[in-house]
């Protein structure tokens, strides 16, 4: 004998839920514990993003300073040996170019020394403004040389 078993389902093939246990969809707890998870995630990202961007504008404005020390240097070796001394700044405020400016973010300082008379000593430090207090701190950077009098 051959034994047929027919299960109750609906015409338009969706099964109604019933007193059934197993439910779909989320819970408003579930819902809350998935945002509260992303959210942390999401501030730690953007903490990580913030320090590496502040990270990233600190190396460029010590490239920058170093640049505006080379060029001063630089500018230095076109001048004749008696005009060194006219060279000296103190505390000069300049822009990323290395032009005096009153909206710079550095402040540039050359002292030249005299060690004997063939031969000079140039200084020049480069401060770097902070970017949250606006002063300029210790940031900084320095190139020492020594010019001597061509023969």
């Amino acid at each position: 004998m051959i034994r047929i078993k027919l299960q109750n389902k609906p015409k338009d093939g969706v099964q109604t839920m019933g007193k059934s246990k197993n439910r779909a969809g989320t819970t408003l707890v579930e819902a809350l514990i998935a945002m509260a998870v992303f959210a942390v995630f999401t501030t730690g990202s953007c903490k990580l993003l913030v320090g590496h961007r502040k990270l990233m504008d600190m190396a460029r404005d010590h490239y920058t300073a170093a640049n505006i020390a080379k060029n001063r240097y630089e500018m230095a070796r076109t001048f004749d040996f008696e005009q060194l001394a006219d060279l000296g700044e103190s505390a000069l405020v300049v822009d990323a170019n290395g032009m005096a400016s009153d909206h710079g973010h550095f402040r540039r300082t050359t002292e030249i020394t005299l060690l004997n008379t063939n031969a000079y000593e140039l200084t020049i430090t480069v401060n770097i403004q902070n970017r949250k207090t606006l002063a300029f701190d210790t940031a900084e950077q320095t190139i020492t040389t020594y010019l001597s009098k061509k023969p």
